[in-house]
Parts: C-alpha cells; structure tokens; sequence
C-alpha cells in the first residue's frame, strides 16, 4: 500500500485529477519563509561574495564532484562556512510589497524550489571551524548570520549513534542538517503535491553543497541514513511542524 501510495506521488498530476483546494487559494495568510530569530544569540557571518575559490570552472567541479568520507584534520574557516551556507540556502533577492497572488515569490534563494517555497532551514553542528565555538548552530539568510541553538558540543558517540554508526559524520569539522517545514510547501500545492516537491528541492540543496565544495577543495557526502529522533533532538526540532529530511558531513580533502 505504501509503495502504491509513493509510486502514485511520483508519477505527477494526471489530467483530470482533482486535488483539494490550497490554504493559498483560501486566501490564508502566507507562511514565514524563515523562523523568527527571537533572543537567540546571533553570530554575523563574513560577505560571502568575497570567498576566493580555488576551482571556478563550474565544468570542473561538475566533473570532479564526488563523495567524500574521509576529512583532512584542519578547520574550516568561517569564510568557507559562510559560502557553503550562502550557496545552499542564501538570498539573492528580496522583493516587497507583491501582490497576495504572488508574494510567495519574495524571496529569490541560491537553489530553485518548487513554487519559490523553499521549505528548509538549515542547521549546523560545529566541532572544528576557525573562530566559532563547538555546538549547533541555525543559518539566517536574511541576516547573513548564524543563531545559536546550544552552546553545548554535541559529543561524537551522539553523533555516531544519530548517523547510524557513520564514523565520518562524527569526525567531520561541520555537519550540515537541513531540517524540512513541510507547511510552507503545502500552503501552495496542498499536501500531496507538497510530498513530492519536498523531496526535489532538497536534492537541489545537496547539488550546490557538493559543487560549493568542489569550488573550495572541501569534500561533503549526502547522507539520508540517521536516526530521525535523535537528529531531531539535537537541533531541536519536534519532529512534527518541522523535522530533520537531510544530512551532509564537510571538511577539508586530504591531499
């Protein structure tokens, strides 16, 4: 049944086929396309834009482009954070004052996403980077800027046992966790197209994760096998409203 149900979510909008009405044409209100900063401690990320790249031929880095699990023992800078996460999940444009109709294209992002929904937050733990202290971390596009979720490091084992036993994920310098809002999808396309486009926009957030990287002469490796409570629980998140959908180790190559 469960297969039937994904294969038929796969397969797309068949003519004729009725779907219930969105919460965007009830003409509710438009979901928050980042979650408030609130009193959290912000951390100011450096311009992004001003990275020097090591590999800028973008058919260089499409080539070379592979999965790494092994780490050189170094930091990454806050420079090179700031780009990864600029590349990911950054702005490049900001429009105000839209029409209801379309101010759900407000926010122009790095990656595509279907309906300009972009239904992620982005979220780090932080074991090794240059200038910012171990523990887990939320990316602010709008701010360029990080929020601080726990001061606390988050030890190996707990990564280990979360990562499924995955060694590298525990040793690497950043864990990249992208957290899902299913809602901001579903607010356009209603639930059962919002599943499917989900899922798709996130392989875009990996792409330009692993292209970044290739760019900078960092090694990721995309990883969807973890223990969806326990990473839940270490960028607390409910697991409800908002639950973790993708994962993804970064470091320095080994030469």
């Amino acid at each position: 049944m469960l297969r039937k149900k994904i294969v038929h979510l796969m397969q797309g909008i068949h003519l004729g086929e009725k779907f219930k009405v969105s919460d965007q044409q009830k003409g509710l209100p438009l979901p928050s396309p980042e979650k408030k900063v609130g009193r959290l401690k912000i951390v100011k990320l450096p311009d992004p834009l001003q990275t020097a790249t090591i590999k800028p031929e973008i058919k260089d880095c499409i080539h070379d482009r592979k999965s790494t699990r092994r780490f050189a023992d170094r930091a990454i800078t806050m420079q090179e954070l700031s780009f990864l996460l600029w590349a990911t999940q950054g702005i490049r444009r900001m429009r105000e004052n839209l029409d209801q109709q379309i101010s759900h294209h407000a926010i122009k992002r790095t990656v595509p996403s279907g309906g300009s929904r972009h239904p992620f937050e982005t979220y780090i733990v932080v074991q090794n980077v240059k200038g910012l202290s171990p523990g887990v971390y939320r990316y602010v596009a709008t701010l360029n800027s990080l929020v601080v979720v726990s001061k606390r490091a988050v030890s190996q084992k707990r990564i280990l046992e979360a990562c499924c036993g995955q060694v590298f994920c525990a040793k690497a310098p950043i864990l990249f966790i992208w957290a899902a809002l299913p809602y901001r999808t579903e607010w356009r396309y209603g639930i059962e197209r919002a599943m499917k486009s989900v899922l798709l926009d996130a392989g875009h957030v990996g792409q330009n994760l692993h292209l970044s990287c290739e760019t900078l002469r960092l090694g990721t490796c995309m990883i969807a096998a973890y223990i969806q409570e326990l990473v839940d629980k270490i960028i607390k998140v409910n697991g409800k409203e908002e639950f973790t959908i993708y994962l993804a180790p970064v470091g320095g190559l080994i030469d």
